[in-house]
């Protein structure tokens, strides 16, 4: 599909570059005002070949993502602590970079992907390549390539050991069946008082939904309570669920941005689960 057919490619940058998101660029990037929209635009044209996806095509790497949750504040100042945090599905790392201009030690950082293709684009991004004698700042992450379900990848290092679980657009990757697995994978990572926040597409009704990537499933807030109320109970863990169905633009995305979706899939769950025992 060429990208001037494509229907979730959006050719300007526009209105969606959110100020909670320019002050990384120009706080951890060191990126200024003047260069910004060149630098981003550059980025998403070397970005774009790599996947045509519509997080790319839509400029959704600049959404603000976890930062307009009421739990992120707190969240911030917990973190800054030294708390271990894992980004499940990174993309770019934009959300390590949200974490790493707000102060935090990106020491603790680790993010995981199937691939590191994007990973490796967020340093052009992000201009903070731990390697780049130039960078103004440096992402030191743990990078750890390989699919999430596989409990013999290199994520096992982490069980027990996770305090802040980065979720953004992940869990909706995956079949109803494949999403209790990935819940019972994130347990194993947590321990008591870990915090999983996050974003994904949802439904007033759950249902399956087949997508050019392949059969996911949109939770309805009722269904992904149940589905963490099975866990818990499957796993011995008890988890506090706080869970807000919105209209997918409340995550920024303009209204044009939306014209490819079918009419009643245009929804998503804001969520923030706390491990309580």
């Amino acid at each position: 599909m060429s990208s001037i057919n494509c229907p979730w490619y959006k050719a300007d940058i526009g209105t969606r570059l959110n100020p909670k998101i320019k002050r990384i660029y120009n706080k951890w990037s060191g990126i200024t005002d003047e260069e910004l929209v060149n630098h981003l635009h550059r980025f998403r044209d070397k970005a774009w070949p790599q996947g045509e996806y519509p997080c790319v095509g839509q400029w959704q790497f600049l959404l603000p993502s976890i930062s307009t949750f009421p739990a992120y504040n707190d969240l911030v100042i917990c973190a800054r602590g030294g708390l271990t945090v894992l980004d499940l599905g990174c993309f770019f790392g934009q959300n390590l970079r949200l974490f790493a201009a707000e102060g935090m030690s990106t020491e603790q950082f680790f993010a995981t992907d199937k691939t590191d293709v994007a990973w490796k684009l967020g340093y052009d991004l992000f201009r903070d390549d731990p390697e780049g004698k130039t960078s103004k700042n440096k992402m030191d992450a743990v990078f750890i390539k390989g699919d999430f379900l596989d409990r013999e990848s290199e994520l096992q290092l982490l069980n027990g050991r996770v305090d802040i679980i980065i979720a953004c657009q992940f869990l909706h990757l995956f079949t109803a069946e494949q999403q209790i697995i990935t819940a019972r994978r994130i347990v194993e990572l947590s321990v008591p008082g870990t915090i999983v926040i996050g974003y994904q597409r949802g439904e007033t009704e759950a249902q399956e939904v087949e997508t050019a990537w392949g059969t996911m499933y949109h939770h309805s807030p009722e269904s992904f309570r149940e589905m963490w109320g099975q866990v818990g109970k499957e796993t011995g863990t008890k988890w506090k669920v706080e869970i807000d169905l919105v209209d997918v633009t409340e995550w920024g995305l303009k209204e044009e941005d939306t014209e490819w979706m079918p009419k009643d899939q245009r929804k998503g769950i804001n969520f923030t689960l706390t491990r309580q025992k």
